[in-house]
């Protein structure tokens, strides 16, 4: 599925933790890795933007390379100058990738941004999937891995929370694509969102439409071979819930589409994206609106 990857790297030590553990996207199908170090707009003048990579930094992008290739990737280098969200997009458009991968914990301002301005900007524009690993919070949860992050064991036990709304299918469709791979356990989450009416209507949004939606997901994940799926029906604030189940159960991903449908499809692409990569203590994978169409 994801064979030929973009890892955005920002050159930290935080950075040399997850290129440490890269092998672990061979679970994913990964093959290829794009090591893209993206330069400031600022540093773009008459001259090529990789003659502003700086003699400190040269030898650290060079050392997450042959750090890549050691573990049996192949691996194409891109500097590219520019905003990060618009440059990603075009190096892996470029390249015919399928996936970014972003870090959430850098150096300089990518530590506070990358959360903020560029993260929304990366799920506003994207065109591809992205994997967001917040460093910080897997390895304060490590467990003892040799790399020290909890990338090991990707598809161990996934989180699906869906809206059954069309990117909802589709964030479904990718994970049909993992279950060959070793998906081991898959939990997936619909929570009925709870509308505040007037005091005095008197409105109780029928259940079984939407049980009956979670039943044919769970199923059609046992059909294909997944040996453990479980479905839970909530009802409540969706970024809470999703928050709270994060938090009750150890899961090693999260698989959900950044954008949905009603009420909840402006939250999906702001709080909860955000919340999730912020509080995560587990990788996730957000599936933009772009790839289903």
């Amino acid at each position: 599925m994801f064979k030929k990857i973009v890892l955005a790297t920002d050159l930290s030590a935080d950075w040399d933790d997850i290129v440490a553990c890269a092998r672990e996207f061979m679970v994913l199908g990964c093959e290829e890795v794009i090591l893209t170090h993206v330069l400031g707009a600022k540093l773009v003048g008459d001259l090529a933007a990789e003659t502003f990579l700086s003699e400190e930094d040269r030898p650290k992008l060079e050392k997450q390379k042959n750090q890549l290739e050691s573990q049996g990737f192949r691996v194409v280098v891109e500097t590219p100058a520019g905003l990060p969200a618009l440059s990603l997009n075009e190096v892996a458009q470029r390249h015919r990738a399928s996936l970014l991968v972003v870090g959430s914990h850098g150096k300089s301002a990518w530590r506070e941004a990358i959360l903020g301005s560029v993260s929304n900007a990366l799920l506003h524009h994207a065109l591809f999937p992205i994997l967001l690993i917040n460093v910080k919070r897997l390895r304060e949860n490590g467990q003892g891995a040799i790399c020290q992050l909890r990338t090991t064991e990707l598809l161990r036990h996934v989180f699906f929370p869906t809206d059954f709304s069309e990117i909802a299918e589709e964030a479904a469709s990718i994970l049909e694509s993992l279950a060959s791979k070793g998906l081991s356990e898959l939990t997936v989450l619909h929570t009925l969102e709870r509308v505040e009416s007037h005091p005095t209507a008197v409105l109780k949004p029928d259940e079984k439409p939407a049980r009956s939606l979670l039943k044919a997901v769970e199923a059609r994940f046992k059909k294909i071979g997944v040996p453990k799926v479980h479905s839970r029906f909530t009802k409540g604030n969706p970024i809470s819930i999703i928050l709270d189940v994060m938090n009750e159960i150890d899961f090693s991903l999260v698989v959900m589409g950044t954008q949905g449908k009603g009420l909840v499809s402006e939250i999906f692409l702001g709080s909860v994206a955000y919340n999730i990569a912020r509080m995560a203590t587990c990788p996730v994978l957000l599936i933009p609106r772009a790839v289903s169409g």
